[in-house]
């Protein structure tokens, strides 16, 4: 017997347009699986009235490291996008009607659907904004993937949009090995909202635009050029001869709009988006790490990722484009620590697993970047001492993945050649840090032993203390 939750499945897959078919099994991967009772509106009750904040604490507490910057709350995308609507709605069509109930069928699931597609719908509304479009259309990605980055190999359309890859690269996307501007959610997303301009200004209404993002610009072109009218009614539209799955992706369009429009005649509630929603899109003048990325946003790699697919490699291409899509909470923490830091070190970092206890302002020497930048993007603080076992991420490619406590013997070269005993001679290549590794010492010790500062750059043929200077020796005996 099929439960509740795989008819709600199939219920979603049946709603998602043509494209979705040629994607066979992939689809499977779209539907939500969750199922529950149907929700009933209850009666609307009073704004609670908020009770005054304590007041402040006499000693107050640490600051605590940086991280997200507390921004104001998530605006309501609904009352935005019923105040962009500039189509027909429910009673377009009785096909419409069909789409509405179909949707609204699963309540819960399709609540939701639209839940889990917030940030997407958030970002593509405000380019529907800024570019002055008809609401309508920040429907369109969920109408042909359920709003899921849908990735696919050969001549097949993906993305959000759904966008092929010809009609991609005549728009201007880029799609390489390691970039595919498809399933890069912003860059896609410009490019749909232009060829749906373009379409509008050729074919005079916005209803043709669907049509001709569906089935192609020239199929419309070409069944216009023998039913010239100046205005369509729903009747003239429905007999245009293309797919009726073309007639079906305008209905459906209008179907979700008319849901929004009255949910509560549907018995749907709308899902408002979380502090966790807002998202920003940050333009970096040289690529990142995408791990440093992560770090500085708060989120985990996986996380970064679904934000950000167009990155079919995991890294930014060195050709570009140099761009994130992140929480927007954490924008302000990013670019100040990235200020910190030289654009030469952004791209390549590796992680390093200590077997010796260290502080920060080690690493930040032995790297020459600031302190505070790499405390920030490794959630420590900066003076903190560091215990075995910590892991860091450093600046420069994957090198050794444990920084060894357990040292060997020096090399014979090396005790040849100290000067005297308790010195050691620095060779070419050598460095603080590979010094005090080597003689099981700290750096901070070689650095007061042999009165150096920080910044200090070795020299061949330059002699270093590995034990402590006599007179120490001698005033603390």
């Amino acid at each position: 017997m099929r439960t509740a939750a795989r008819t709600a499945r199939d219920l979603r897959l049946a709603l998602f347009g043509g494209c979705c078919t040629a994607l066979g099994g992939a689809c499977l991967l779209l539907a939500a699986c969750a199922s529950g009772p149907t929700y009933k509106p209850t009666p609307a009750e009073p704004e609670a009235i908020a009770a005054p904040p304590p007041p402040p604490a006499a000693v107050p507490p640490p600051a605590p490291l940086p991280s997200k910057v507390a921004t104001q709350p998530v605006p309501s995308p609904w009352p935005r996008l019923r105040a962009r609507f500039a189509m027909p709605g429910c009673d377009y069509s009785p096909s419409v009607q069909h789409w509405a109930r179909m949707y609204a069928q699963a309540p819960n699931d399709f609540s939701s659907s639209l839940s889990e597609a917030m940030p997407y719908l958030l970002l593509v509304l405000e380019q529907i904004e800024k570019h002055r479009l008809p609401g309508e259309f920040a429907f369109l990605p969920y109408v042909e993937s359920n709003y899921t980055a849908i990735a696919t190999t050969g001549d097949r359309a993906a993305g959000i949009w759904q966008l092929m890859p010809d009609t991609a690269r005549e728009a201007g996307l880029r799609i390489t090995d390691d970039y595919d501007g498809r399933l890069d959610v912003y860059a896609s997303t410009v490019t749909a909202i232009g060829l749906l301009q373009q379409y509008n200004d050729e074919f005079g209404d916005w209803r043709l635009a669907d049509m001709a993002f569906n089935a192609g610009m020239y199929k419309v072109r070409q069944l216009l050029s023998t039913h010239k009218k100046s205005e369509w009614t729903a009747h003239e539209m429905g007999r245009l001869h293309v797919n009726p799955g073309t007639h079906d992706h305008l209905a459906k369009l209008l179907a979700l709009s008319c849901i929004v429009s009255d949910p509560w005649r549907y018995r749907i509630r709308l899902p408002e988006p979380t502090y966790d929603d807002a998202v920003a899109v940050l333009e970096l003048p040289a690529p990142l790490d995408l791990h440093v990325a992560a770090r500085l946003a708060g989120i985990d790699d996986a996380q970064l990722r679904h934000l950000n697919p167009g990155f079919v490699r995991a890294r930014m291409p060195a050709g570009g484009p140099y761009r994130l899509v992140i929480p927007a909470s954490s924008r302000l923490v990013i670019e100040q620590t990235l200020g910190k830091l030289p654009q030469y070190v952004w791209r390549d970092w590796h992680e390093a697993v200590l077997k010796q206890a260290e502080t920060i302002s080690i690493f930040a020497m032995l790297d020459d970047v600031d302190p505070n930048a790499l405390a920030t993007i490794n959630g420590v603080a900066p003076d903190a001492a560091l215990t075995p076992g910590t892991r860091l991420l450093l600046p420069g490619p994957a090198k050794d993945t444990e920084l060894l406590a357990a040292l060997p013997a020096p090399p014979a070269a090396y005790t040849a050649a100290l000067a005297l005993p308790g010195m050691v001679v620095v060779h070419a290549g050598d460095t603080l840090w590979d010094i005090a590794r080597r003689y099981g010492l700290h750096v901070d010790d070689l650095l007061r032993w042999n009165g150096l500062p920080r910044n200090a750059k070795l020299h061949l043929g330059q002699q270093l203390l590995l034990t402590p200077p006599r007179e120490v020796t001698a005033t603390r005996q």
